[in-house]
């Protein structure tokens, strides 16, 4: 069996309050983006060297992260992050996903794998009948 591995990182938002945000991504584990263009603007990248994916489990407390929702209460009205994550195991699986997500907490999720569901559509076939790039 192999190993997935990734790469993850947003878009550059603002946030309420830059200090509070950056304690909150050093506790997740993430890496931060300063832009050197929009002063105040901060993009977040996966700190997990081993896979590159977005944190979902925080061992200490012994709980699942909902990334989204608490990332969700650092941006204030108006501002829309997207969290994006590709990777790979080996050619076996391909997969990637964005998610955005405003100061609401609501949320918008386009997978690759919406592909398959669109193109049925779209050319009127069953998706069962188009085969899956995985082997």
């Amino acid at each position: 069996m192999a190993n997935w591995y990734g790469s993850s990182r947003s878009n550059y938002f603002c946030v309420k309050d830059d200090e509070a945000f950056l304690r909150w991504a050093e506790s997740r584990g993430l890496g931060v983006f300063k832009s050197e263009n929009n002063p105040g603007h901060f993009a977040i990248h996966s700190g997990d060297n081993d896979s590159g994916s977005w944190p979902s489990y925080d061992s200490e407390a012994d709980t699942e992260i909902d990334l989204v929702t608490e990332l969700a209460r650092h941006l204030p009205k108006g501002q829309v992050a997207v969290l994006m994550e590709i990777g790979a195991e080996k050619l076996r699986y391909l997969t990637g996903v964005a998610i955005a997500v405003n100061h609401k907490g609501r949320a918008l999720v386009v997978s690759l794998d919406d592909v398959y569901r669109k193109a049925a559509r779209t050319f009127r076939v069953q998706e069962n009948k188009i085969t899956r790039a995985a082997y």
